[in-house]
């Protein structure tokens, strides 16, 4: 039986890639197909060159300023930052340059900006399918590639089972990473989720004092005041606006992109549904923590760990 495994789009929370892989294996499972999108491709391309463990220390390791300064943040046509010094990284460090180099078979999902296309790469040189499925719109730059421009995969294709059964998968393993942007969930942890938006912005604005304008919210303007003549759901309601403030751009772009994603993962995995489905629990991560890879590989584990029996029965594993 030929086993693949779909790994999700999700920003630094796909750092939690490498704790699952790791946790598989230690349940002696043999993954023969690998395929991902946007940071599972990044995890991915060196899981599928044997290169794993590297990438996780080197992950480990990351802090918070090594981070900005790998994003490389600043004024760029069609995004936020650069990101080439992580993808640089990728390149020296934890692959080869072809797809035909590596020790399993990849395939990586992006997205033609203009026709709305998933664009699957499975062979040639690695480093541009990468930089394409990851091009987050906003934050990263639209990549040209064969006179097209790719953006992340998550737009149309967030966790690519359907890439694993191309490759031949009889069995497949999938790994979502925004199973807890759900609205009834979001309904009760609201204040978390508006502590992560907040980690989003603080991290760009750390970056260049010039985007500080572009990244705080304008409660003067735009933050409407009570009134007598209100009944009391609208007060309240005026209050809290007035405590949480206007949302920043990098507020409404990553919150766009978390609804966005959530629901096309969502509507995909129902037409094709893997074999497993591993959710971690990622709602305390911002999107650009990349720095907590530690907690992220931890988690990684630990949701494998709570689907372990259920796996063993799946695979039919002693």
């Amino acid at each position: 039986m030929k086993i693949g495994l779909a790994l999700g789009s999700g920003a630094a929370r796909g750092w939690a890639h490498i704790g699952i892989i790791k946790a598989l294996e230690s349940l002696e499972i043999k993954v023969d197909v690998v395929a991902g999108c946007s940071i599972g491709a990044y995890v991915g391309a060196a899981y599928a060159n044997n290169k794993l463990d590297e990438l996780g220390d080197w992950a480990s390791e990351l802090t918070e300023w090594q981070v900005l300064s790998l994003m490389g943040v600043g004024l760029y046509k069609g995004g936020l930052a650069s990101g080439q010094k992580v993808f640089d990284v990728l390149r020296e460090k934890f692959t080869p340059e072809h797809f035909e180099e590596l020790k399993k078979p990849l395939a990586v999902s992006a997205t033609d900006l203009y026709s709305g296309n998933e664009v699957t790469f499975m062979n040639g040189p690695i480093m541009p399918a990468v930089k394409a499925s990851c091009a987050i719109p906003g934050l990263f730059a639209p990549h040209l590639h064969e006179d097209r421009w790719l953006v992340d995969g998550a737009v149309v294709n967030p966790v690519p089972v359907n890439l694993c059964r191309q490759m031949g998968a009889d069995f497949v393993i999938a790994v979502n990473l925004s199973a807890d942007f759900r609205p009834s969930m979001q309904k009760a942890a609201f204040a978390e989720h508006e502590q992560n938006q907040q980690k989003t912005n603080d991290f760009f604005s750390k970056s260049q004092a010039i985007f500080q304008q572009w990244f705080s919210g304008n409660d003067k303007d735009e933050t409407p005041k009570t009134d007598e003549t209100m009944d009391d759901n609208t007060q309240a309601e005026t209050i809290l606006k007035k405590k949480l403030g206007a949302p920043s751009i990098i507020g409404v772009m990553s919150s766009s992109l978390e609804i966005l994603q959530a629901r096309v993962t969502r509507s995909r995995l129902a037409g094709d549904p893997p074999d497993i489905l591993i959710e971690p629990q990622l709602r305390d991560f911002g999107i650009m923590e990349f720095y907590r890879a530690k907690e992220l590989i931890a988690e990684g584990e630990r949701s494998v760990e709570r689907l372990k029996e259920q796996i063993r029965y799946q695979l039919m594993l002693n």
